[in-house]
């Protein structure tokens, strides 16, 4: 049997992040929205790169996740 890989966007304007914040960490992306496979992506393709670790969390500069979300909003998921 195939498996056909189904292609998924996401709104950027419907991500409830704090982006007055300078840092996001990658669970608080999952909490506000941003889907786990569309961080994976981002992180395979060098599209966004983790700025520091702080307590065992991956965090990113805010802006960054943000010009993603811009240039960059989809994913593909099976």
């Amino acid at each position: 049997m195939s498996t056909h890989s189904q292609c998924n966007y996401v709104n950027p304007n419907s991500i409830s992040l704090d982006w007055e914040c300078l840092i996001i960490s990658k669970t608080d992306m999952l909490l506000d929205g941003v889907p786990k496979e569309l961080i994976n992506t981002w992180l395979d393709q060098n599209v966004i790169e983790p700025f520091c670790v702080h307590n065992n969390e991956i965090n990113f500069k805010t802006k960054d996740v943000w010009n993603a979300l811009k240039t960059h909003n989809w994913y593909y998921s099976n």
